[in-house]
């Protein structure tokens, strides 16, 4: 294939019935491969991603090369995203309105556009518990990304976003655009002097600059911690370094924040479901963005598997099986307190109260930092506790195990042992306690797997 002259060092055999690629310059550090490589190997699919060196003068032709050669799809980066449009038989109205393209998928005659970016980001504000709709919100510069954000807030209906950037103009291009699309004002651009002229409130503040990522970069703007201080929700797109100077300055407020990892995560998600017409599961999801925070920060992690989840989610049945499947030791952290304190659990309960034995799960976390191989089943309560999360995350690779009310009432609703469950409406108290402790357990976990769809066996499988 001609289009395997512009692959990058490292890629030029690679073979597949089916090709996936990028066009860039430069291209040789993109972590799209990791995305959609282990999509491909997850889903037994014959295809490879391949990141293609491709110049500006070479853009058209490549395009034209690759639907010619019988290139699956490609995603777009910089410095290409405008000019490839050019080269298409179609592009796809948010893609036209943001004036970017980052996906092309093969349609009669050639490629057709999408920017993945947008519903990408939206969808990692999703998995936050960050709605869009009605929010006010502050973006802090109007560089390429910019307009892509703008597009989503309006979108999905936010209520009032306002630009901040040193260069006035820009920023009023893009209001000016966004505000022409929903027809109403929206969006108001502020020069970064007049800051101050943003109302007091709490909004939804999204770092939008490149400033944090090179050593010894500051904060985007030197506003002060009382500017910063209205963020209740804070998203900087940069995701290397993990922590930038704007995230830590939201954590030094403690305004819960996130970088943009999740946004590249679920921009190629979704290209690779437009790329293959399919759905990707939240499992699988999660596997891919374990892969990436391995990729860009190494794994930081032992080779145990622990499983967290609510009660009567099937931790100690899974986990016997898969430890018994594995050769692993099999670790249940409530069987091991009860051997440690020579009591049961309910007594502990009862004779030293809640917090006491809360604390007897961080001692047990810390000691099984030290084991290998190993499936570890912890109490539900145990990952509640941000400083037990957190350690689990060393422990080893955290799956939360899910299933509804119903399967859940239906598997404890006889036990005996089960503290919390001892009242007049357990069924009751097992929908509040979901409710309550779902987003506690997705935010503590690396995947998460549903064990109240298909068999045991098929349950380890999406595990291991």
């Amino acid at each position: 294939m001609e289009i395997m002259k512009y692959a990058i060092q490292g890629y030029e055999d690679v073979a597949a019935e089916h090709l996936l690629g990028i066009f860039g310059n430069p291209i040789k550090h993109t972590l799209s491969p990791v995305i959609h490589d282990t999509l491909s190997d997850a889903l037994g699919l014959s295809e490879r991603y391949v990141p293609f060196c491709v110049k500006d003068e070479d853009l058209s032709r490549c395009v034209k090369l690759a639907y010619d050669e019988g290139v699956l799809g490609l995603n777009i980066t910089v410095p290409h995203k405008q000019h490839v449009m050019e080269s298409l038989v179609n592009v796809d109205i948010a893609a036209k309105t943001i004036g970017a393209v980052n996906t092309l998928v093969r349609v009669e005659g050639g490629y057709k556009g999408y920017n993945t970016d947008m519903p990408g980001l939206a969808k990692a504000l999703e998995t936050e518990g960050i709605a869009l709709k009605d929010e006010t919100v502050i973006m802090l510069g109007a560089g390429g990304a910019a307009r892509a954000v703008a597009y989503m807030c309006v979108s999905y209906g936010a209520k009032q976003v306002y630009i901040v950037n040193r260069t006035f103009a820009r920023a009023q291009a893009i209001a000016d655009d966004m505000n022409a699309f929903t027809e109403k004002t929206v969006v108001q651009a502020v020069a970064s002097e007049d800051y101050q002229s943003i109302p007091d409130g709490k909004y939804l503040m999204i770092q939008c600059t490149s400033v944090g990522l090179h050593e010894g970069d500051g904060m985007p703007f030197d506003f002060g911690d009382a500017f910063y201080a209205m963020a209740k929700a804070g998203v900087d797109l940069i995701y290397n370094p993990a922590q930038t100077p704007f995230l830590k300055e939201m954590a030094k407020l403690g305004v819960p924040a996130v970088n943009g990892l999740k946004m590249l995560l679920y921009q190629g998600i979704l290209a690779y479901e437009l790329w293959n017409n399919l759905k990707v599961s939240e499992a699988l999801t999660d596997k891919v963005y374990l892969a990436l925070q391995d990729a860009i920060y190494g794994k930081k992690r032992g080779d145990n598997i622990v499983l967290i989840g609510y009660m009567g989610a099937g931790k100690t049945t899974v986990g016997k099986a898969l430890a018994k499947k594995l050769g692993y030791e099999f670790i249940d952290t409530d069987l091991y307190i009860e051997a440690q304190e020579g009591m049961t659990i309910p007594d502990i309960f009862e004779k030293k109260g809640e917090a006491y034995f809360r604390a007897l799960e961080t001692d047990v976390i810390r000691k099984l930092r030290e084991k290998t191989h190993c499936v570890i089943a912890t109490g539900g309560g145990l990952p509640l506790r941000k400083e037990n999360s957190d350690l689990l995350k060393e422990v080893g690779t955290v799956y939360y195990l899910m299933a509804d009310a119903d399967t859940t009432y239906a598997r404890v609703k006889h036990c005996t042992n089960r503290p919390l469950l001892q009242c007049d409406d357990p069924y009751a108290k097992i929908q509040a306690m979901m409710k309550e402790r779902g987003p506690v357990y997705a935010r503590a976990c690396h995947i998460r797997v549903r064990t109240d769809h298909g068999t045991l066996e098929e349950v380890m499988d999406e595990i291991k």
